[in-house]
């Protein structure tokens, strides 16, 4: 099967994101790309997650035609297609509707560094993207400016959080790391004033990010 384990990895980190409260039934998509060959294996179009199969994930090519798969692909797959285009080091993008990211997102609050999670994928608070038509080239456009120069993580106004990484694990990660931002966020501002994390730590932490090392190409996709 073309892309197998890539396909699996889709499978997994989908049921995953149903799992870990980070969408429900079929919303959001996720995606990732081999580094060989270029295609992307992507979430099929209006298909629960915890009834994909590795053989149902799409396969698709870099301008969004079906290279294999018995689906369409993702609505979504012009936001995807252009994340890689613009990042060529960005192997996965996962992008969820979960509560809180989502809820900053439709308030128009940006997330700040208060979290050392939050901080090994962003240099810059994360920033809240005005409202673009699902699945449009807009989408695409306003999640790259979002990203800018400095942040794995954006939001998307009215819509919810993307992420984007060396491999689903990654990107997984960082979608994980935003929704906890945020819902610390909501329950910190009971508490008073936030605190953030001095500019050494943030800097130390982001390090850690496998986009900002070197070898990116090496980091090892953990399997599933």
């Amino acid at each position: 099967m073309l892309l197998q384990e890539l396909r699996e990895q889709v499978v997994y980190y989908g049921r995953q994101m149903l799992e870990s409260g980070l969408t429900m039934h079929t919303g959001g998509n996720l995606s990732a790309r081999d580094r060989e060959t270029g295609l992307i294996a992507i979430k099929p179009s209006s298909k629960p997650y915890d009834l994909l199969k590795p053989e149902d994930i799409t396969v698709i090519d870099i301008e969004g035609n079906v290279v294999d798969g018995p689906y369409k692909p993702s609505s979504e797959w012009p936001m995807h297609t252009l994340i890689y285009k613009t990042h060529p080091r960005v192997c996965a993008v996962v992008h969820c509707h979960s509560i809180y990211a989502t809820a900053a997102a439709a308030a128009g609050q940006e997330i700040p560094l208060f979290n050392h999670e939050l901080c090994m994928y962003c240099s810059s608070p994360v920033r809240v993207m005005p409202f673009e038509i699902p699945g449009s080239d807009a989408l695409g456009e306003s999640a790259i400016r979002g990203f800018g120069t400095d942040n794995c993580v954006t939001l998307l106004q009215n819509h919810g959080p993307i992420a984007m990484g060396a491999s689903l694990w990654h990107a997984f990660d960082a979608a994980c790391a935003v929704e906890q931002a945020a819902h610390a966020l909501f329950i910190t501002k009971a508490y008073g004033q936030l605190q953030l994390i001095p500019e050494e730590g943030r800097k130390a932490l982001r390090a850690c990010d496998p986009l900002q090392r070197e070898d990116t190409g090496k980091v090892e996709i953990i399997a599933v």
